[in-house]
């Protein structure tokens, strides 16, 4: 069987320095402020679901097929891009002023 190509042939693949054993413990802390916030999003969606229920609202279909407006979708992408700052930042060791 012959090998696939997966990109243009006019392009040469992507090729990743690998990971470097003094990056390790960098990648190991986004790893776990990935871990912390998407617990602490798992959470409090847990917890709003059950009490809004016990009040007699049962909210996770309208979840599922809510559609954000404007505003909410502006607010949503900049808190999507701060944690991929932050994990970016995690990463590479790099971090800027505190704010």
């Amino acid at each position: 069987m012959a090998d696939r190509k997966t990109y243009p042939a006019t392009k040469k693949p992507r090729k990743r320095e690998a990971l470097r054993p003094e990056d390790m413990d960098k990648l190991g802390q986004a790893i776990l402020s990935l871990t912390q916030e998407l617990w602490a999003v798992k959470d409090r969606q847990a917890v709003t679901e059950v009490i809004l229920k016990e009040r007699g609202i049962d909210i996770r279909e309208a979840i599922d097929t809510h559609k954000p407006d404007a505003d909410l979708e502006a607010q949503l992408a900049l808190d999507r891009q701060a944690l991929v700052t932050k994990i970016v930042q995690d990463i590479t060791g790099e971090y800027g002023p505190l704010e």
